[in-house]
């Protein structure tokens, strides 16, 4: 099979197949017999089929080739054993081969994702190495799927999807069914080029007379200039998947990042009387208490002394107050000394001399992994969850370190991948929480989670420092991808952008604004919050609330509700760590457009754009939201930011007239105009923001008499350059906004 593109990349594709003894069957071992074409229809679209049909020694296969009219293609393997002994399977390629393109390798980009929330995602050079870590085995299974370890440089390996920049075009390489294998994708790029789609069958045993078949897979060539690469390919995806499409995503506060383990019960209790205290500028719905409140990780029905009455009271008081009470779990993980542990050995995942399977290294102790393939495992996870949701009386979930599930060891259920083992855990939590109940995926192999969870951790958890850090140190852990770091966190909700409100919410992690116990920067603050609110992701903060200054409480109140909407990386697959970021609206009928620069260097950047290469309309004015300019652009735009530095604009067309330019009410700014009537000499604008602020609105009103009145009340504008005027607006939920301007 060979999938060819008009721009002169070809992948001539076999496939193959590998025992978990050794033995292999590799592509020239298979012999093509016969091939049918067909036409159909599935919830993709129309298609054309064609199936091939193979055969080797003890196998027969079937390949299908589904090609729809947009020119995209799904494809899934079916093997079956037809003679010989009973035989365990590592993996079957779907698709292998060798790829061409008139582009030389070394020119080759390759966007990698992740094996699970905290994993690496972005694009590096293909020729470069694949994410490790120096923690080894105490680290390994929080940085990559320790199944298939990084190999050498020039061997990459993208879990769940991949895109591979040849020139301006880019192959999309992705699973497109999710349930029952994981997919790896994997470049080798050391000798001559070769393209390979793995399903992993995880020593899945197979006798003669059955037959295992793949996951789909979906391929697909796009610009490489594509704002939305991966749109297509995820999309499909929650097609086939049936992902859940709940609104809206609860915003709020989590205790983990100040007070971490050490969380009492009078914590939760001061944080809930200062966000009651505020809830006229702070709008939010959630207070999710974190690990600390449990006896142990795995005895979740037995309060931490911290809690002496346990968490129920505080769901009660959360929930008169108003709020939705949320609660931290790692369901699939138990320390060695958690009843559940002791009590159950058999319910652990074991290795196949018996031992049971290091989960990684945390607290201060090895990790044990639960098998949730164990009828035993199963019940007891639903006895925890319809405790925590329905006596308890908390319908938000975080559900953390999930990876534990899909582990590699010997389950109790030898017929499950490990997949299959993660999916079926989570459809047992997802069961007994209940259809109301929020699930959020947190350190979660991202594609057996589609369909069963609201919202996912698309990244490493964020910390009160930029770059990662362990025992008091930073230099020695500086690159490592998935420590926690606002680096690392603000990473990937950027470049896993675009699974947001089509798989789930995406969670970019807390916000953290206070001003001590803190080594982040004003501008690394800025850049966070930048991130985080043009990301159109959930919003939390994890800061004592009453620490929180007037300015660092605003910014925090300018990012509520979370506005949803799902921006484009424009510069995606170019580099590891994108520099813009854009996201469109409307305002009064016309283009209103965000643009973000983020600078994730620790040197100055200095850069010029284009608008036209920016989508924006040129000429166009433009308001900074946070060093307060407003301009005029035309034609070419030089972005100067410091190391970890952040710039917001907000532009529109430039066109005479009275004209809202931006304001500090809102991030992005203009999300809160509703409505706006803009004519040569007066304008009207309705604000709604659902809370109390008091900010500055811009506004072109031409003339050397203008006026501003905000609620029928007239207000005295502030000249701040020729034509633009400021004036402060104190808002109560919101109200009308009109201006103009007299001739002499």
């Amino acid at each position: 099979m060979v999938f060819a593109d008009p721009s002169g990349i070809r992948w001539a594709a076999g496939i193959a197949l590998e025992g978990a003894d050794g033995r292999a069957w590799p592509p020239e071992a298979w012999v093509l017999r016969t091939e049918e074409e067909a036409e159909g229809e599935d919830r993709h679209g129309p298609f054309r089929e064609r199936r091939q049909h193979f055969r080797v020694e003890g196998w027969t296969a079937v390949r299908q080739w589904r090609v729809y009219a947009d020119g995209a293609a799904a494809v899934r393997l079916i093997v079956r054993r037809e003679a010989g002994p009973p035989l365990a399977l590592r993996r079957m390629a779907v698709l292998t081969g060798l790829l061409e393109a008139p582009f030389p390798p070394t020119s080759w980009r390759f966007y990698q994702n992740g094996f699970h929330s905290w994993s690496f995602a972005g694009a590096t050079a293909a020729a470069a190495a694949d994410p490790r870590t120096r923690l080894g085995p105490f680290g390994a299974p929080m940085v990559f799927d320790v199944a298939t370890p990084p190999g050498p440089p020039g061997l990459r390996r993208s879990d769940l999807v991949a895109a591979l920049v040849l020139g301006p075009r880019a192959l999309i390489v992705g699973q497109l069914t999710t349930a029952d294998q994981f997919v790896k994708i994997l470049l080798d790029g050391r000798h001559r080029p070769r393209l390979e789609v793995m399903a992993e069958l995880d020593g899945l045993p197979i006798a003669p007379g059955e037959e295992i078949a793949s996951e789909w897979i979906w391929v697909e060539a796009r610009e490489a200039s594509d704002p939305d690469p991966f749109g297509a390919y995820a999309a499909a995806v929650a097609r086939a998947m049936g992902a859940r499409g709940r609104l809206p995503a609860p915003a709020g506060w989590c205790s983990w990042y100040f007070y971490e383990t050490r969380v009492r019960a009078e914590d939760v209790l001061e944080n809930l009387a200062a966000l009651a205290g505020r809830r006229d500028r702070l709008p939010v719905a959630l207070i999710q208490i974190d690990d600390g409140f449990q006896a142990a990780v795995g005895d979740w029905l037995r309060p931490s002394p911290r809690f002496p009455e346990g968490v129920a009271p505080l769901a009660q008081a959360i929930r008169n107050a108003g709020f939705t009470p949320g609660l931290w779990l790692a369901p699939f993980l138990a320390w060695p000394e958690a009843p559940v542990a002791r009590a159950h050995p058999e319910w652990l995942l074991r290795d196949e001399g018996g031992r049971p399977v290091s989960a990684g290294y945390n607290w201060y102790r090895w990790l044990r992994a639960l098998d949730p393939t164990h009828p035993g495992v199963t019940d007891w996870l639903r006895e925890v969850i319809h405790t925590v949701v329905h006596r308890w009386g908390f319908p938000y979930l975080k559900l953390d370190f999930l990876y534990a599930a899909a582990l590699p060891g010997r389950r109790y259920d030898p017929r499950s991948t490990r997949a299959q083992a993660l999916r079926r855990g989570l459809q047992a939590i997802r069961e007994a929480a209940g259809e109301e109940a929020f699930l959020l995926g947190c350190g979660c192999p991202l594609g057996p989670a589609i369909g069963l969870v609201d919202g996912m951790r698309i990244g490493p958890d964020v910390a009160p420092h930029w770059a990662p850090r362990l025992f008091g140190l930073s230099r020695p852990f500086r690159q490592e991808p998935s420590l926690p770091a606002a680096r690392n966190a603000i990473r990937n909700a950027l470049t896993r952008a675009w699974m947001h409100r089509r798989w789930w919410w995406n969670d970019p992690d807390c916000l953290i604004l206070r001003d001590r116990s803190t080594r982040l920067t004003e501008e690394e603050v800025r850049l966070l919050v930048t991130a985080v609110a043009i990301s159109g992701g959930m919003v939390l903060d994890s800061d004592p609330v009453a620490w929180l200054p007037e300015d660092r409480l605003g910014l925090w109140a300018a990012g509520l509700p979370p506005h949803g909407r799902r921006p484009e990386i424009l510069d995606l697959l170019e580099r590891p760590f994108p520099q813009v970021v854009r996201l469109r609206g409307t305002l009064g009928g016309e283009p209103l457009i965000w643009i973000a620069f983020l600078n994730g260097e620790d040197r100055p950047l200095v850069r010029t754009w284009s608008l036209a290469a920016l989508g924006v309309p040129d000429p166009a004015q433009g308001f900074a939201f946070w060093s307060r300019e407003v301009r005029i652009l035309q034609g070419a735009w030089t972005v100067r930011l410091p190391p970890h530095g952040a710039a917001l604009w907000a532009l529109r067309p430039a066109r005479p007239g009275v004209r809202w330019w931006g304001s500090t009410l809102r991030i992005p700014p203009g999300l809160e105009v509703t409505t706006a009537v803009e004519a040569e000499r007066a304008g009207r604008w309705t604000i709604a923001l659902g809370r109390r602020a008091q900010g500055a609105v811009w506004l072109a009103l031409p003339g050397s008499r203008p006026w501003v009145r905000w609620e029928g009340q007239p207000l005295d504008p502030a000249p701040v350059g020729p034509g633009i005027w400021r004036v402060t607006l104190t808002v109560q939920e919101g109200g009308l906004l009109e201006a103009g301007s007299e001739t002499p």
